[in-house]
């Protein structure tokens, strides 16, 4: 496609593809170069010696023999502890001394993605920041992922190549708790974080990418997901829960927008909120989540468990079955401000899953929605659940999108084989097959990510439907 260098990365709107974006980030900096501005070819590769002495310096984050010998900037590479002590000198700084803190300052955790050079890792120097398009919205939809206080862009380090998601945060509405907990726990269901940084008074949280979006942006696109779908996310979710809570962990905001998807995996994000218990119950100061999606013993505010991340999962099942959060369909929000006394009076809302909905998957809400906590079946009874180990002929790409397209592409091989010399394409194919076609498919999407985008470029077999 033909680019035109006009207003800078406001170019890169035109289109949703991820990929695009990089190639015409490349495009508009060799335009850059023929005017006297910084291109990609200008950047002089890194040596081995100074990346050498990066990962020499970062054990010595912060010490002053180190700020002397580089003299350059104040990032170093680190530990979680170093992270964790930069994190926490930004969130108890005074308002009034915000504007003496260096403009360019931090840790960063991965040696393999972040190239730091002579203690800088400058925006649109060292990494591209772009605004994030996602490959299936509408063109002009113009929606960003946004966090509490925070925008997230894509980001691409210049000389690893490596994509992030990059949350900005103004330095005044950041706390410590938005990144201590991705910091000291890993898991493959928990976004990973490479680094935290301070540059023109925001902060810079470099994180692991889920170029899919999340579940948010893939239900205001698409419309309901399919139940393989839901299968596919709701287990991926309930082993990040299952990590979480076994070290007394609450993340106490589960819902679509905070659950992001990758080629063959989904994470949690957004850890503003979440705690670790010290106690068998945790007591909160203060209402912690997102109404509709709240468990009747949270919004009491009398003491409540892990179980509660259990019931918020079950009301974001609720909101991938039929395109809605719980209660709003029956409450509408013009009338009902607030969903608080419902929730209370009226929990669970066992009402509001979907018609559709399998005889398993609704035992498993039942499970997941009970209202009492101490009754409600924990996220590793859920994982055996057998609405979620389904058997492998009623739900065959239940078991992993990257397996079903292996299928996929199996089968257009045996077709083509079969009916080389015929003119009909087969339904995948097929750009005639519009009585096939649904709005979006998570298959589909995820199944782009991975590669496939050149073989996947129509509507599932309908015997997956």
């Amino acid at each position: 496609m033909d680019f035109k260098y006009d207003t800078g990365l406001e170019l890169l709107l035109a289109h949703m593809n991820v990929e695009d974006i990089i190639n015409a980030a490349e495009t508009l900096y060799q335009l850059e170069e023929e005017e006297g501005l910084l291109s990609f070819e200008e950047e002089e590769d890194i040596s081995q010696e100074e990346m050498d002495e990066n990962e020499d310096h970062g054990d010595l984050v912060g010490s002053g023999d180190d700020e002397k010998e580089s003299n350059h900037g104040d990032i170093k590479y680190g530990t979680v502890a170093d992270l964790l002590s930069f994190v926490n000198l930004l969130s108890s700084t005074q308002t009034e001394a915000l504007q003496y803190l260096p403009g360019e300052m931090g840790v960063v955790l991965n040696k393999k993605h972040m190239t730091i050079k002579k203690g800088r890792y400058r925006i649109n120097v060292d990494v591209q920041m772009f605004p994030w398009k996602l490959t299936y919205k509408n063109h002009g939809c113009g929606i960003v992922p946004k966090g509490s206080f925070g925008k997230v862009h894509l980001a691409q380090d210049i000389i690893t190549r490596k994509r992030m998601a990059c949350k900005l945060i103004p330095i005044e509405n950041f706390k410590a708790a938005d990144v201590e907990f991705q910091a000291r726990f890993k898991h493959e269901n928990v976004a990973e974080l490479y680094g935290a940084l301070l540059w023109d008074q925001n902060v810079h949280l470099f994180m692991e990418a889920g170029e899919g979006g999340s579940v948010l942006e893939k239900l205001d696109s698409c419309g309901p997901m399919r139940e393989f779908e839901i299968i596919w996310v709701t287990k991926q979710v309930l082993r990040g829960l299952e990590y979480l809570h076994s070290h007394n962990i609450i993340h106490h905001d589960i819902k679509p927008s905070n659950i992001v998807l990758m080629s063959d995996k989904a994470v949690l994000v957004d850890f503003g909120l979440t705690v670790q218990m010290t106690e068998d119950v945790y007591i909160p100061r203060d209402l912690r989540g997102t109404e509709m999606y709240m468990s009747p013993e949270l919004v009491l505010c009398r003491g409540h468990t892990t179980k509660t991340d259990i019931y918020s999962l079950g009301t974001t099942i609720i909101h991938m079955q039929t395109g809605s959060p719980p209660w709003v369909r029956r409450y509408p929000r013009t009338s009902y401000p607030s969903y608080l006394y419902i929730i209370h009076k009226q929990a669970p809302p066992l009402e509001d899953i979907a018609e559709d909905c399998s005889l398993p998957m609704r035992s498993f809400l039942e499970r997941a929605l009970e209202k009492n906590p101490s009754l409600r079946s924990p996220a590793s009874d859920l994982l055996k659940d057998e609405a979620i180990n389904p058997p492998r002929e009623d739900q065959p790409r239940c078991w992993s999108l990257d397996s079903a397209l292996e299928e996929v592409n199996c089968t257009l091989l045996r077709q083509q084989s079969q009916h080389h010399n015929s003119t009909q394409e087969s339904s995948l194919s097929s750009q005639d097959s519009s009585h096939l076609k649904r709005k979006g498919s998570l298959y589909i999407d995820l199944g782009a990510l991975s590669g496939y985008r050149n073989m996947v470029t129509g509507p599932p077999l309908s015997e997956y439907g």
